[in-house]
């Protein structure tokens, strides 16, 4: 034992009172990956993924990914410089033309594209202007540049808030200036204003970096993301993506002007000391990338579902904050709350939805957060949303007097489908594990008496 050991007490002393709990929501282990997934005996409705197209279970994508292990194996043995297939190249310039840059440049992962980019252009005679709730990956970036640059200026403004923007980049204290953002906020659900923030940050004579993971592929009349909705594509600096989210695989890119991508791919970290990306999933995402540049239903139809079902969150009287789009926060700003909801719905209606807690957002701004994707049926999220009531009545989150608009029959058919589909995925130790719980609710009517999670 040493301090390695005395240091995991108190977080590992945590988990294990949640585990106590049956409120630890964390690392439960899938047999499938889908809009509904089996564990153990359980078949749950899956709203933890980012996979927004479902594509991870298209035909076309795994054939293609079978495909490139059969002709190129299962690794390339070494990173980029000397690990370069015509398949990588062939990617990365099908992105390059789909989003209207001069090149592009694929990472092994989304994490490594935005760390290795701003490790790469950041320095001592740089300020970089954060957006307080970018995501980690960005902080990370931030604070690699500034153990290598130390005289680098670090500076935030406030989320979304593009007068501050504004006094934040007339304030910094060097003439090279880059602005880094998302275009969809991932646990919150809101978007940047960028058309705004553009104005802001070329006045200032600054440059732009977009991390838009959440946004290409889903948004946008054909996908192409926040800078297709503002009418700004081609006019960021930098714009990031991943394959992780809507394209159904992994890895993750940039996109700019030939000799920024160019230099990226000589300075980069991540990219130059890093394994190539298998052609498995090279071959994976230009499946991905067929699709979502042909066909633009899956696009329209995850739209289309978050809308449907973050107008009745609002309608059944829960704060979704200022979510916009398919990704919608249900804040209950309580921790222990929003762990307790968050096991009720995964133990009592079999719907995995994940609680987000401090450390990962600010204390008093718990939430669940819940991503509606284009592979959910009505039928699914008709069942969740009555779950959701019951239970927010239930924990005194929404007054007795909330119900969905929706009729008794209906009622009837989504829990019969999530029954019978939960037969399919989950076979007879689902119907056993159901069998169960009704008994319990039985024996709960005639007592009178509520049974904490199970």
């Amino acid at each position: 034992m040493s301090w390695l050991n005395d240091k995991t007490t108190e977080l590992l002393s945590r988990v294990e009172q949640a585990k106590s709990l049956k409120v630890y929501p964390y690392f439960r282990p899938m047999e499938n990956v889908g809009p509904r997934i089996k564990i153990g005996e359980k078949s749950c409705l899956n709203y933890a993924s980012n996979d927004y197209l479902g594509l991870s279970q298209s035909r076309a994508l795994i054939d293609a990914a079978i495909e490139g292990t059969r002709r190129y194996g299962t690794g390339l043995g070494s990173a980029r410089p000397q690990a370069t297939s015509i398949r990588h190249e062939e990617l990365e310039r099908r992105l390059a033309r789909w989003l209207g840059y001069p090149a592009c440049a694929v990472f092994t992962t989304g994490y490594q594209a935005i760390v290795g980019t701003l490790q790469t252009f950041l320095d001592d005679d740089t300020t970089v202007v954060l957006d307080k709730l970018n995501h980690a990956s960005i902080m990370d970036g931030m604070l690699l540049a500034q153990g290598q640059h130390p005289d680098m200026e670090v500076r935030f403004f406030k989320h979304n808030d593009v007068a501050h923007l504004d006094k934040t980049l007339a304030g910094a204290s060097h003439s090279k200036k880059m602005v880094v953002v998302e275009g969809l906020y991932s646990v919150d659900g809101d978007l940047a204003p960028l058309a705004d923030m553009m104005e802001v940050v070329r006045k200032h004579g600054a440059v732009i970096m977009l991390d838009d993971a959440h946004g290409l592929g889903a948004l946008g009349p054909t996908g192409r993301g926040v800078a297709e909705m503002n009418g700004l594509t081609r006019e960021v600096d930098l714009l990031i993506g991943t394959f992780s989210k809507s394209f159904g695989a992994v890895g993750g890119f940039v996109c700019a002007d030939a000799s920024l991508i160019n230099y990226l791919k000589l300075s980069a970290r991540s990219f130059v000391f890093s394994a190539s990306l298998p052609l498995a999933q090279v071959e994976a995402a230009m499946a991905a990338l067929d699709i979502i540049e042909s066909d633009y239903s899956l696009v329209h139809k995850l739209q289309s579902n978050g809308n449907y079902f973050r107008e009745a969150l609002l309608s059944l009287g829960f704060n979704i904050g200022q979510s916009s789009t398919h990704i919608t926060p249900i804040f209950l700003n309580e921790e222990e709350l929003t762990m307790k909801f968050g096991a009720y719905l995964y133990h009592g209606a079999n719907i995995q939805m994940m609680p987000f807690v401090a450390p990962s957002v600010p204390k008093g701004k718990e939430r669940l957060r819940c991503n509606v994707t284009a592979a959910h049926s009505h039928s699914d999220m008709g069942y969740t949303l009555e779950a959701l009531s019951e239970i927010g009545k239930m924990l005194g989150v929404l007054p007795s007097s909330a119900k969905t608009s929706s009729s008794f029959m209906e009622r009837a058919y989504w829990f019969l489908g999530h029954e019978i589909r939960g037969t399919r995925n989950a076979g007879l130790p689902f119907l056993k594990h159901e069998a169960m719980e009704l008994g319990k609710k039985a024996v709960e009517k005639i007592t009178g008496k509520k049974s904490d999670p199970a």
